[in-house]
């Protein structure tokens, strides 16, 4: 008999649970523990997801890598409104960060870049994506950037050749599926082979018994992954003698069978519908007859259970699958008191759920023609969506792509962002999806553990505490303590921004924890914190939180070089880009070199913060000097080497009309003792002409204090009495994609045009038809070019299209 579970999808946020059974309708209170751990779970560690889609696969030096995000809430892949900053960071060959930027995400939506030197070496780069929510789970979103050099493979004296991620020997694994063999059932024995370079090695070889004799043989289907079929025998050990392609041998040990045990197996040959197994063996029959065992399908974050009496050995059921949600459904078996016993993963694949149409004016274009494209999105009901989307076009015949490896919207969201380990050429698996490529993504599944948690952390709730709160802007954090260390409770501590003279307050906790959140801006923020205690005395000491990046761990993906291989005509172009350059200049007015800074003797070349620039004031007075200067307080300091100009004699205090620190002008009444003296790295003092450019706050004198955090000192280890200057990078302002018009006559449009990304439009919002339209122009080069769109709507409905045309 075959029993049909039907997943019937509730109008729930989180989960929804129903009770199908061929004999009752039961009232499981272990079903609702397990649920009720997944609601819980579901509500307090919510996923949070960032994709990155690039203008092309790989660069060269002195190109830009041009991307947008699109970031996820929830298992239904909406866009997130829990973040709004999203972090993004381009690693080098050393695994060093070179580049660090903020973006501020809009409605789960951003875009930037990187603008790689002319002197970057050659080598695989990283880019990673996150924000502070996803670093709960270690929920990164890394891309390997290939990048190539014309200059003769420099390194660069930071950094190290990249080498390929290697390990010290082949290796094969085997994965019974449900999770173990059971002794006297027939198994599902998946395998996966990785060579020395990381990546699935072709393999063969035969199953023998612990008496040497041969049962069965295997060979690797797909990346080194395959199967084979084995009963194990009670008081039977069994292995496998491996052979791998380049002739090397091994005998691995199988997993040990259990003498009592149940089985899972699931047939998702089928579009529609998985036909389900659930085994006993003998022993494990007659202890548990007619218990109740409890099957979970998982699915897009619904939790669908069934409870059934185990009255046979054999139960058939099966698995509909038109209202599970495309991508990874997890399907778990209970025992009767809510211990997992056997778990198979799925993947639902569907016709894409967001269709897409790219209708052109024309099949065949000309060089530097203008073209026309007519966009139209709609959903499987054939109803329009307002959506959006992120276009690149590329000249192929200059850029060739590995379409099976390509990180895409689609296979990152339902398939690599769901599993544990790594998956080779993960595209393969959506384009042209044929029964052979289901298959093979099956063996991803049996080969594969699910990565969002494990069950026996949730069903104890011995998950990790969330560490990490989600940011909905940019923020200052920091401690404001007393001259002795103690934190200060209810200290009152103000931001005035240097730039746009804004004035908050916010008072300190009881641990002296203070926080300004909700900030917006751009580029560098010059801020000063002043705070005072409860009693309204500056005797504070201020530290504030350093905006450091997540540290960087060594890839524990393989790197694949053969995208290296795929550079040859891309590097020919460049080396023809680049003489270009040095002969027209660049079109964009862009070109990065490389710098080299050595250290030399001071001549008060010096780091200021002053408008007249370094070297320009009429007195100066460096850390080393104040050090060997008398007195404890920085008036007391400065008032023999100012003394009668900056410092007043008679009183001690400052004489100057304005004082400036870290190019913030101080209000009147600034008492620079409040600084502390160690922090200090300069102070100059300008009088005369050159304070006029302070307007009339300088007639009588400036005095220009710059911190050390100018200086390169680690702005976490500065603390400072009564006021402490910050400088924070904002939000990062993207780059606008150089596109030429050749519509209108310039002397720059009589040079070669030798674009390899003819096109990059990181945001293309459908209107409430469902259309958008593009237009630019084609480049010098002939051959095929290659359209890729992607997006997602607010439902969490992805889509992708890839167009091509021909230009002669």
């Amino acid at each position: 008999m075959r029993r049909a579970i039907s997943i019937i999808s509730v109008l729930t946020s989180v989960l929804s649970l129903c009770y199908l059974s061929a004999y009752s309708q039961v009232d499981n209170n272990v079903l609702k523990n397990v649920v009720s751990k997944l609601t819980r779970y579901a509500s307090d560690h919510a996923s949070e997801k960032a994709y990155l889609h690039f203008d092309k696969p790989y660069y060269a030096a002195g190109d830009t890598i041009y991307f947008k995000a699109y970031v996820t809430f929830g298992e239904r892949h909406r866009p997130s409104k829990l973040s709004g900053v999203l972090h993004v960071d381009l690693i080098n060959t050393n695994n060093k960060i070179d580049r660090s930027i903020k973006l501020q995400i809009i409605d789960g939506i951003t875009w930037g870049d990187f603008a790689l030197p002319d002197s970057l070496p050659k080598g695989n780069y990283r880019v990673r994506a996150y924000t502070q929510w996803m670093r709960n789970e270690g929920n990164y979103f890394y891309q390997t950037i290939p990048v190539g050099s014309t200059l003769n493979n420099k390194i660069a004296e930071s950094s190290t050749a990249h080498t390929t991620a290697t390990n010290t020997k082949q290796d094969i694994q085997f994965f019974p599926e449900g999770g173990e063999m059971v002794t006297g059932i027939l198994s599902k024995v998946a395998f996966k082979a990785i060579g020395v370079n990381g990546l699935g090695a072709d393999v063969k070889g035969v199953i023998i018994d612990n008496t040497g004799t041969e049962l069965s043989k295997f060979n690797a289907s797909h990346l080194g992954m395959g199967y084979f079929y084995l009963t194990p025998m009670q008081g039977k050990t069994y292995r496998a003698k491996v052979t791998y392609s380049n002739g090397a041998q091994s005998i691995n040990d199988l997993p040990m069978a259990r003498d009592k045990g149940i089985v899972l197996k699931i047939n998702n040959d089928n579009l529609g519908a998985a036909p389900l197994q659930i085994i006993a063996n003998e022993s494990y029959l007659a202890e548990n007859h007619d218990k109740a065992i409890n099957l979970l399908v998982y699915s897009g974050g619904i939790a669908n259970m069934v409870t059934i009496r185990l009255d046979s050995a054999l139960i058939n059921l099966t698995i509909l699958k038109r209202h599970l949600l495309p991508g990874i459904t997890r399907v778990t078996l209970f025992s009767e008191t809510g211990e997992p016993l056997c778990e198979r993963l799925i993947f639902v694949q569907k016709p894409d759920q967001l269709k897409l149409t790219i209708n052109a004016d024309k099949t065949v274009y000309a060089k530097r023609e203008k073209v026309h494209f007519s966009i139209h999105a709609f959903n499987q009901a054939d109803s329009v969506v307002a959506e959006h989307f992120s276009v690149s076009v590329i000249d192929e015949s200059k850029v060739p792509v590995d379409e099976n490896s390509e990180n895409t919207i689609n296979n990152y969201l339902l398939l690599t962002s769901e599993l544990k380990g790594y998956v080779e050429q993960p595209n393969y698996y959506f384009t042209n999806a044929t029964d052979k490529t289901r298959a093979d993504l099956d063996l991803v599944m049996l080969t594969h553990g699910y990565r969002r948690f494990e069950w026996k952390q949730l069903l104890s709730d011995n998950y990790p505490p969330v560490a990490y709160q989600p940011e909905s802007n940019l923020e200052i954090a920091g401690t404001a303590k007393s001259l002795f260390g103690r934190p200060l409770a209810n200290a009152r501590v103000s931001l005035i921004s240097m730039q746009k003279g804004a004035f908050r307050s916010e008072t300190a906790d009881n641990k002296g924890r203070f926080r300004f959140s909700d900030l917006v801006f751009t580029d560098t923020g010059k801020f000063v914190l002043q705070a005072v205690n409860a009693k309204g005395r500056k005797y504070t000491k201020l530290t504030w939180d350093n905006d450091v990046p997540e540290p960087v761990v060594a890839p524990a993906i393989p790197i694949n070089d053969d995208a290296m291989l795929l550079m040859s005509a891309y590097m020919e172009n460049n080396k023809i880009q680049r003489d270009d350059i040095s002969k027209y200049g660049d079109p964009k007015g862009r070109t990065l070199k490389e710098v080299k800074i050595k250290e030399v003797k001071r001549k008060d070349d010096y780091k200021t913060q002053s408008l007249v620039g370094a070297g320009n004031a009429d007195q100066v007075v460096h850390s080393d000097e104040l050090d060997k200067l008398g007195g404890t307080q920085l008036s007391d300091k400065l008032l023999g080497k100012f003394y009668g100009r900056a410092i007043n004699p008679m009183t001690g205090r400052v004489a100057a009309g304005l004082i400036v620190v870290d190019g913030a002008q101080m209000p009147v009444g600034f008492n620079i003792d409040d600084i502390n003296v160690n922090d200090v790295e300069t102070v100059e003092s300008i009088y005369g002409v050159n304070a006029a450019i302070y307007g009339m706050r300088g007639g009588n004198g400036v005095l220009v204090i710059t911190t050390k955090q100018g200086k390169g000192v680690d702005p976490k280890d500065i603390a400072s009495i009564g006021v402490l200057p910050v400088i924070i990078n904002g939000f990062y302002k993207a780059r606008e994609f150089y596109s030429p018009k050749y519509d209108i006559a310039t002397p720059a449009n009589n040079r070669p045009d030798l674009r390899t990304t003819i096109f990059w439009q990181p945001e293309l919002v459908t209107d409430k038809a469902g259309n958008a339209s593009l237009d630019y122009y084609n480049a010098d080069g002939t051959g095929t070019y290659r359209l890729v769109i992607e997006g997602i709507d607010e439902k969490g409905i992805i889509g992708r299209q890839v167009y091509r045309y021909r230009v002669e």
